[in-house]
């Protein structure tokens, strides 16, 4: 677990003083975003398996190499049966993920990424309902009756169920009040994309995914309750500046 960067492999004597020379060390880091396996291992393999082999790999004798894997898409890329089998050394993965295999397998969190949004750090699963700022007929929740709404998986917190419970705490039901929902899955890029072209006007997004898209003058967050504001843009009250998101466990 934590020893894997600060051991240093032993070499091994024989009574002939012949001198037996350590293998290299593979590790293998599993990794999950709400995105296509292929996204995925474009958007972290630069990070889990290049960087990583070059810069802490070097630090080992012999050098240790590193290797991403994008987990969790189905039956046969299950971070938990990895673990469990010992084919996954690391799990890079959204916080109720590492919170379970720490509890299952006695992994310890080693690092924590935390995302911006302009100059705020904020967490990964929170909502953000957006639009664009120059669809003047969207400028809080309620005017979102009659709108057409972009959400992600049926089953996910911040692009799905979040959503839903705030339009039903303003009085909205998602499925009556609303001329069109289109889900997404992990497509966020084609529903951001639909929202800049005017085929949807608002959709529900992950904190961190629009953070990463980048918010500019052309973004509108719809703010769901008295929230605070930066640059005189509002977020969402739960996103606050100390939740964690993705985080690497060992």
């Amino acid at each position: 677990g934590c020893q894997l960067f600060l051991s240093r492999s032993l070499a091994l004597f024989s009574i002939i003083t012949t001198v037996a020379v350590a293998a290299a060390k593979t590790y293998v880091v599993g990794g999950w975003l709400p995105q296509e396996p292929d996204a995925v291992k474009d958007t972290l393999e630069p990070i889990f398996q290049d960087y990583l082999t070059e810069t802490v790999g070097n630090l080992q004798s012999p050098p240790a190499k590193f290797v991403f894997r994008p987990v969790d898409h189905d039956s046969k890329t299950s971070s938990r049966r990895m673990i469990a089998d010992g084919d996954l050394d690391m799990l890079y993965s959204a916080p109720g993920s590492i919170a379970c295999k720490a509890a299952e397998f006695s992994w310890v969190p080693l690092a924590t990424q935390r995302n911006m949004l302009g100059s705020v750090a904020a967490g990964s699963d929170a909502l953000v309902i957006f639009s664009l700022r120059n669809n003047t007929a969207i400028s809080s929740v309620e005017d979102l009756v009659g709108k057409r709404i972009g959400c992600g998986y049926l089953y996910s917190g911040a692009t799905y169920y979040e959503g839903f419970q705030v339009l039903w705490d303003h009085g909205i039901h998602l499925y009556e009040d609303l001329a069109q929902v289109q889900f997404y899955g992990p497509d966020y890029a084609s529903m951001f994309a639909a929202i800049l072209r005017g085929d949807l006007d608002a959709g529900f997004m992950a904190m961190s995914w629009l953070s990463r898209a980048g918010v500019d003058s052309t973004i509108r967050v719809i703010d769901p309750q008295d929230s605070p504001s930066y640059e005189g843009v509002v977020y969402n009250a739960s996103v606050t500046r100390l939740v964690p998101t993705y985080g690497l466990a060992v």
